[in-house]
């Protein structure tokens, strides 16, 4: 296999070379090896080194002119943060060896295909000492010990990514070491957990991936809710288990996504539903491709975040098959869901935006489906009002909806039902990109100090009261002018 690096990572390894001792330098490692042989494009580089490795990271950013910090400085583990020539962030990352040389390092690693090195004076020579090269062209992924996975639980789930990312499949009795390993996620930190999760989620196959993770019960520690959804079928007397629908939905979303973000739609794609979204719905196609790329926290975009409230959206279903002995009604399944879905959430952990926005996606997901069930199509009231429970995650929610029709009906979707799922949906990214001050968030005719000087009102609750409606008025278009919007108070003022 041959080695492949961009001119502009040959000059900076040239420059790490020559800024270190060179009785103690350090050795290129990792996924920047593997990915190097697999001529994919890197993203960062990780460095192993026999002595603490801090003072080459601190003479090396300040010859980069870049920022410097200690990861772990228990592990003497140091970061300096690069970005190339394009300004995309690159993470050099130097650690000490976890061992007594190299060799030893790298057979302490987790995977073979991950545990090859390069010598910064020769960079055509791997270092290979548990066969990673020919497992990378077989295509197997191989720990490389019986206890790699044992050492550190969270292996399991990068196992699973890298496994979806590169089409490997796992080597003899991988799966089961897997299973074994996954009861002991308890002993890593959540932080670690979320962020393979999320790598995940943001790979080419999260749908796969996550039929994996449960395969190999990641799920009964991650999120154990998702639990009692495998025992509910999703239709009466269907095969298909609620979880293998919520799997399902999540899997639909991303074709969504990636028809609507396609400058040509992929050749596999034949079904009709699919080239009906882009047909309808592509004119949004840069605003759908700038929204889902936004991040609520660095490194998790809301496209992740919308696969995750997808693989959620019926966690609460089990408490509506109990609803009678837990004195719930049916329908109240997306309300208990809400609140599981924020408790997963926030265990991953996640932030409180990102809780509560995977909270709002789940609690509403179902609002639009239940307009194309009943062939209503929302008036600008009923859009203002959608957006004002769910803010943002509507647009989420609006793929979803689309998502969770394709899951459910499959095969046996009627035209005349899709095409109504999507005019609505059509509507709701109408009204987000291009009538957000007429319809989502009308600008106010009239504030609360003019309630206050006109109408002698005194701060409190009614003014509050009067504002609201005054803003579902102008949003449903029957208020657009200061002076209606005065004769709208007044009529309030005297039914008072």
């Amino acid at each position: 296999m041959t080695l492949i690096f961009e001119s502009d990572q040959l000059a900076l390894l040239a420059l790490i070379r020559e800024t270190s001792d060179q009785v103690d330098q350090p050795f290129l490692v990792g996924g920047a090896v593997r990915d190097a042989l697999l001529g994919q494009p890197l993203h960062d580089m990780d460095f192993v080194m026999a002595d603490n490795p801090t003072h080459l990271a601190k003479r090396l950013a300040k010859r980069l002119e870049a920022g410097y910090f200690l990861l772990d400085d228990e592990r003497h583990t140091a970061r300096v943060v690069y970005h190339d020539p394009d300004g995309r962030f690159f993470p050099l990352d130097f650690v000490q060896f976890t061992g007594q040389d190299l060799e030893e390092d790298l057979r302490n690693r987790d995977f073979t295909v991950n545990a090859m090195a390069l010598s910064l004076d020769d960079l055509t020579q791997v270092i290979d000492p548990l066969g990673g090269q020919d497992d990378l062209q077989r295509g197997l992924l191989r720990a490389c010990s019986d206890h790699a996975l044992l050492d550190d639980p969270v292996r399991v789930m990068r196992g699973v990514r890298l496994a979806v990312q590169f089409g490997f499949e796992y080597g003899q009795g991988m799966e089961a070491a897997m299973r074994e390993a996954s009861g002991q996620l308890h002993r890593t930190s959540g932080e670690r957990q979320r962020d393979e999760f999320f790598r995940l989620l943001a790979g080419p196959d999260p749908a796969v991936g996550l039929d994996q993770l449960w395969r190999v019960g990641v799920f009964d520690l991650l999120i154990p809710p998702l639990a009692g959804l495998e025992k509910i079928p999703a239709v009466p007397d269907g095969q298909q288990s609620m979880l293998d629908h919520a799997i399902k939905t999540v899997d639909t979303y991303h074709l969504l996504l990636e028809v609507l973000t396609a400058e040509v739609l992929p050749e596999d794609t034949v079904a009709w539903p699919d080239y009906q979204v882009q047909a309808v719905l592509a004119y949004f196609a840069s605003h759908i491709t700038a929204y889902f790329s936004e991040e609520l926290a660095p490194g998790r975009d809301k496209a992740a975040l919308a696969y995750f409230g997808a693989l959620l959206h019926e966690i609460g279903r089990p408490l509506a098959v109990t609803a009678v002995k837990e004195g719930l009604k049916p329908e109240d399944h997306a309300q208990a869901g809400a609140e599981l879905a924020y408790d997963a959430a926030k265990q991953m952990p996640l932030s409180n935006a990102e809780s509560g926005w995977v909270e709002t996606f789940v609690r509403h997901h179902h609002d639009l489906l239940k307009l194309v069930t009943d062939a209503r199509i929302p008036d600008r009231r009923m859009i203002y009002r959608f957006f004002r429970s769910t803010g943002d995650a509507g647009v989420a929610i609006g793929l979803h909806t689309l998502a969770d029709i394709l899951a459910t009906e499959g095969e046996n979707l009627k035209p005349d039902r899709w095409e109504r799922a999507l005019s609505i949906v059509r509507l709701i990214f109408s009204a987000w990109w291009e009538a957000r001050e007429g319809i989502v968030a009308p600008v106010p005719l009239l504030n609360g100090r003019d309630l206050q000087a006109e109408f002698g009102l005194a701060p409190g609750e009614l003014i509050g009261q009067l504002l609201k409606q005054l803003a579902e008025e102008q949003a449903a278009g029957n208020i657009m002018t200061k002076a209606q919007a005065r004769v709208f108070v007044e009529e309030r003022l005297t039914g008072q």
